[in-house]
């Protein structure tokens, strides 16, 4: 199951999986994800599955919605996608392995992730 990996403001590493249909992201209390973030609108962007492939849009925020530094209306995500809402930066995971604390720590730092092609599913497993 895909999912997005989040630091919040304690420095915690949340790994939060996308079931269908949506997930909303946003400051406000209604949020699937709630952002601790003044520059995150209540209501700011949700990600949508469909099917295999997954895609953010952005809810006509005030500050934007950014996906490796690109402002964007609607994208599908890619495996190792940086999200950036407000103060939050975000990484969409399409990995089906359950990561550990560190793990994701690591991916969630990464200057760039590998593709789903260049993981090594081996390695990952142990």
């Amino acid at each position: 199951m895909p999912k997005l990996i989040l630091m919040d403001a304690a420095g915690n590493v949340r790994q939060i999986p996308l079931s269908p249909p949506a997930l909303t992201l946003g400051r406000g209390p209604n949020n699937d994800v709630v952002l601790d973030s003044k520059r995150a609108s209540r209501s700011h962007a949700v990600v949508e599955l469909d099917g295999p492939k997954a895609y953010i849009t952005d809810l006509h925020s005030l500050n934007g919605t950014l996906v490796n530094g690109q402002l964007i209306d609607r994208r599908p995500l890619a495996h190792g996608d940086a999200i950036e809402i407000g103060s939050v930066e975000l990484r969409f995971v399409a990995l089906d392995q359950v990561l550990s604390d560190d793990e994701a720590m690591r991916l969630l730092t990464a200057p760039s992730l590998p593709t789903v092609d260049d993981w090594d599913f081996r390695a990952a497993a142990q």
